[in-house]
């Protein structure tokens, strides 16, 4: 068995320069070992100012989540921030959701609830409540996302001392890990691409979106701007358009909540699907960033352009091809070639969440290191063929356009009034 690893790892050393920039490239080792590099030397950043005395209107997009608003909107009431007012959105659910809000507002919870007949779509739920908030910001939070520790929303708030900042996000990690495999390996990710990628993103202004679970807004900005997009990848259209408006992005990496994610496979590729779809259809179509960028452009938001398509979008398109090339090349040692990969990749993986538990102070349980020889494959593969196969599905099909995250009414009224402007 060693014999067989030692031979895999000498056929990569032995493999064509062009092959190892090519495998390098494919499985994202520059973006890995960029982010573990600069966790290593500067740690994660952290702001010297003050905690934030700014009021915060809290939004709570809600669609059947009766079952865990308890638990997040205890977590709010415990925040040192100035919460000014939490407002929830029911989206016409269909459990327990309003009965758990109307008797969570008889306890004395300071909760005003905005009912919704039917569901219109997170954005619209948003845009709706937005209307409403009087807070200097608006904090965004998903209805089965815990705010970790009382000072985490005022510390997301402190990114906002700079009148540059329209919106910042907070460090994600899984509250479910232990239900599955499927969690297990979606914990270890979020060390690496949260955690990790978005503490290096955030040192060179490179945050390309805000995450929809955990997010904060300038409230005047938000206003202005007309809120957010009722059409495919929120999240990401606003962040885009907000970078492209001058503003700054900020991730905030000790503002920490834990959030639900999905348990079962197909659960978890339907998720992705569509988040890769999204962001195909935002990143490229909307904002053309396949195509050369202004002279004016920051250099912030030419490292998120570079970054999203040097390691996302090429790579992923041609993902096939380089597994062709690889088998033309070996032939019959190709396997052994993709193993010798793997075990690089694993040491690159092991390394970097070593880096973020010292840094972040963040712990793993046993089974969240079981599953460490499986990321890898996890990311390197199953991930990359499920991205593939979202890009090709929406150069294609545009297959955004159909996602049942948007209702499908608000899909007609949005997609309709498109081909009219264009006639």
């Amino acid at each position: 068995m060693f014999a067989a690893i030692a031979d895999s790892i000498a056929l990569v050393h032995l493999a064509s320069p062009l092959l190892a920039l090519i495998s390098l490239i494919a499985f994202e080792v520059p973006r890995y070992l960029l982010s573990t590099i600069a966790l290593a030397l500067f740690g994660l950043r952290h702001d010297a100012r003050p905690i934030s005395n700014m009021s915060v209107s809290v939004i709570l997009p809600a669609f059947n989540n009766g079952t865990s608003l308890h638990a997040t909107i205890a977590s709010l009431q415990q925040q040192s921030a100035h919460i000014t007012e939490i407002m929830l959105v029911n989206e016409g659910s269909s459990d327990h959701t309003l009965a758990v809000a109307r008797a969570l507002k008889r306890s004395g919870v300071p909760i005003a609830i905005i009912q919704h007949g039917t569901r219109t779509g997170k954005s619209a739920a948003i845009n709706h409540a937005a209307r409403f908030a009087s807070g200097d910001v608006i904090l965004v939070l998903d209805a089965d996302t815990i705010v970790a520790d009382s000072h985490a929303v005022a510390r997301l708030a402190e990114a906002f001392s700079d009148p540059s900042v329209a919106a910042a996000c907070g460090n994600l990690i899984v509250r479910n890990g232990d239900e599955s495999l499927s969690t297990a390996v979606q914990t270890v990710e979020y060390l690496v691409s949260v955690t990790a990628g978005r503490s290096f993103l955030d040192m060179i202004d490179s945050i390309g979106c805000v995450s929809g679970a955990f997010s904060m807004y300038r409230r005047s900005v938000f206003r202005a701007i007309g809120g957010m997009n009722v059409g495919p990848g929120e999240d990401l259209e606003i962040t885009m358009r907000l970078r492209h408006m001058g503003y700054r992005v900020r991730f905030v990496a000790e503002a920490m909540a834990s959030t639900r994610v999905p348990s079962d496979l197909f659960a978890l590729v339907h998720q992705r699907l569509r988040w890769d779809r999204d962001a195909l259809c935002v990143r490229v179509f909307m904002y053309r960033q396949i195509f050369p960028w202004s002279s004016r452009e920051r250099l912030g938001d030419s490292l998120q352009r570079l970054d999203f398509l040097i390691f996302d979008f090429f790579p992923t398109l041609f993902f096939p091809f380089y597994l062709t090339y690889v088998l033309a090349y070996f032939g019959a040692d190709a396997l052994s070639f993709l193993l010798g990969v793997y075990i690089y990749l694993l040491g690159l993986c092991v390394v970097q969440i070593l880096v973020v538990i010292m840094t972040a102070r963040v712990r793993l349980s046993w089974f969240d290191v079981l599953v460490l020889p499986v990321l890898p494959f996890y990311q390197g593969f199953m991930m990359r063929c499920v991205r593939f196969y979202a890009f090709v599905s929406e150069i294609y099909f545009n297959c955004s356009r159909r996602d049942d995250f948007v209702p499908p009414r608000v899909r007609k009224a949005l997609y309709g009034k498109v081909r009219h402007a264009a006639e």
